[in-house]
């Protein structure tokens, strides 16, 4: 009985991910600066597809220098929430990360901005 389940939730696993693979897939690079003392900018890797107009965002790999207990921790809960919510215009600032959020806002929205326009 157990295997069953296990094989009826990895089969509905790769049906769910067989929906993006007809799908184009954007991707875009944007940065911009967050908190770390060198200056060195949060850089978004965001790879989408574009669905009924609008752009659906299906992955974000972050490269920083951000703090490893606040904004480390923050950028994690942004992608979280972007992924989850799918709203990258109204994010609320992660407590205690307010330059993070920022920076990660204006990343994402520029990298959003470079898909929208991508045929």
């Amino acid at each position: 009985m157990k295997n069953l389940k296990s094989l009826m939730v990895i089969s509905f696993a790769i049906l769910s991910l067989g929906s993006f693979a007809d799908e184009k897939v954007y991707e875009a690079k944007a940065e911009s600066k967050g908190f770390n003392e060198d200056g060195v900018p949060i850089v978004l890797t965001v790879k989408a597809i574009k669905k009924d107009g609008k752009v659906v965002i299906t992955d974000i790999i972050a490269q920083h220098q951000e703090t490893k207990e606040i904004g480390a921790v923050a950028i994690t809960k942004l992608i979280e929430e972007v992924k989850e919510k799918q709203n990258y215009n109204k994010m609320d600032n992660i407590a205690g990360a307010t330059a993070t959020s920022a920076g990660f806002r204006r990343a994402i929205r520029n990298a959003v901005k470079d898909i929208e326009k991508q045929n």
